[in-house]
């Protein structure tokens, strides 16, 4: 049996042969998730040799419990061979022998949090509201443009810009140079398709040499940067290598959540209309409109995690030294959690969602993430009345992200 048979079969289906990287899951997988929920909470799938978690409970268990399910030993986003488990993760973060923030365990992992800690505080990201809302306004001002000669394309003026606009103010990137930041950004962020070309030799270099003659500058009192912060993490026994890496890390990771995100929830706004209507006529509920796009549809589907030692998790045993896949997508879908998960409500209270993840590797950049989806929104409630889908969207071809690399709508005034 298929996975692509799974997803429209009862719940007695063989998961011998279900298949992560199967386009039908890719394209659409809350069916076949909700079956693996009804199945139970935790999968182990022969095909890819790892332990998939779908429910809200036990996901919580694996990424609160760091000694146990360890980043260190689970992180690869290969799913072509079954068994691969890494010290650390691809060629795009620098190599399996350097580690970056999403690949480290306490209390090594506190190193590189510290580092940049003070980049995303709250008294950062609010001092950071001015620019970032100038850049969404101006992001806007070019989709309601384009609109007006009839289809604008979200993704392309907004969604896929902003974010690394607002990555190139953090950094210190001149504004001569965001065609190119935006270039290597995507060079980043393509390897997570999930038919992605094979890597090739050189590819990145340009960057990582800017980023090496950035780290070597005297910091700037007056504008610190991302890279004065990186730099701070150099007392601490970290390499210029994994420096290298924890800038390159800090780039995807400011990027593909916030796209994801904002091509998310316009579309799951567009697609339940009385929900739009809604936050229209009472526009102070756009934080909860921007939770529940986290948890309906999650920006980052999956992470992995690697078990340091025999374990019970939601009455399976898991041996040791075996990779786990932590589901956020599922478990933000799980019925035991969320009353009626499948339905988008700007009315959902509590909504303890998984979208940012949760214990020591909950988003660093959450908060900044919140305030650039909450500027755009912010703009086209004031600049429209009405928002469609014009044309056929695209959705990311990855089981790892979870958004569209194409979103057409025609808006009115």
């Amino acid at each position: 049996m298929t996975a692509r048979q799974f997803l429209f079969s009862d719940y007695s289906a063989d998961l011998e042969s279900f298949d992560l990287r199967d386009p039908a899951l890719v394209a659409e997988p809350g069916p076949a998730y909700a079956r693996l929920r009804a199945l139970g909470p935790v999968h182990y799938l022969p095909v890819h040799d790892l332990w998939m978690i779908t429910r809200y409970e036990e996901a919580l268990q694996v990424l609160r419990d760091p000694a146990v399910f360890s980043s260190k030993l689970g992180m690869s986003f290969d799913l072509a061979r079954p068994g691969a488990t890494n010290a650390g993760i691809d060629y795009r973060f620098g190599g399996p022998d350097v580690r970056v923030l999403v690949a480290t365990d306490p209390p090594e992992h506190q190193v590189f949090r510290h580092a940049v800690a003070g980049m995303f505080t709250r008294a950062s990201v609010q001092a950071a509201g001015e620019r970032i809302a100038e850049r969404a306004r101006s992001c806007v001002r070019d989709l309601l443009q384009c609109s007006a000669q009839g289809t604008a394309d979200f993704y392309e003026h907004v969604a896929a810009p902003l974010p690394v606009l607002v990555l190139a103010d953090l950094f210190g990137i001149p504004e001569d140079m965001d065609r190119e930041f935006r270039t290597w950004a995507t060079l980043m962020t393509s390897d997570l398709d999930t038919e992605s070309a094979p890597t090739t030799v050189g590819r990145g270099l340009d960057m990582f040499r800017y980023f090496s003659r950035q780290l070597k500058q005297q910091p700037q009192p007056d504008r610190p940067t991302v890279f004065d912060s990186v730099v701070s993490a150099r007392g601490a026994d970290v390499s210029d290598r994994e420096l290298l890496a924890f800038c390159a890390f800090l780039l995807v990771a400011g990027i593909e959540t916030t796209t994801n995100l904002l091509t998310n929830l316009l579309a799951a706004l567009i697609a339940f209309p009385n929900a739009f209507e809604e936050l229209r006529s009472s526009p102070e509920l756009l934080p909860a409109a921007i939770e529940e796009g986290l948890r309906y549809e999650t920006p980052l589907q999956v992470l992995w995690r690697g078990t340091t030692q025999p374990t019970e998790l939601g009455g399976c045993r898991i041996p040791a030294g075996a990779r786990v896949m932590v589901s956020f997508g599922s478990a933000n879908r799980d019925e035991r959690e969320f009353v009626t998960p499948d339905v988008f409500r700007l009315d959902r209270d509590p909504n303890l969602h998984l979208g940012f993840g949760s214990g020591p590797h909950y988003c660093l950049g959450a908060r900044l993430a919140r305030l650039e989806v909450a500027s755009v929104m912010r703009e086209l409630l004031d600049s429209t009345t009405e928002i469609e889908i014009s044309g056929q969207p695209v959705r990311t071809n990855s089981i790892v992200l979870r958004g569209f690399t194409k979103l057409p709508i025609r808006v009115r005034h």
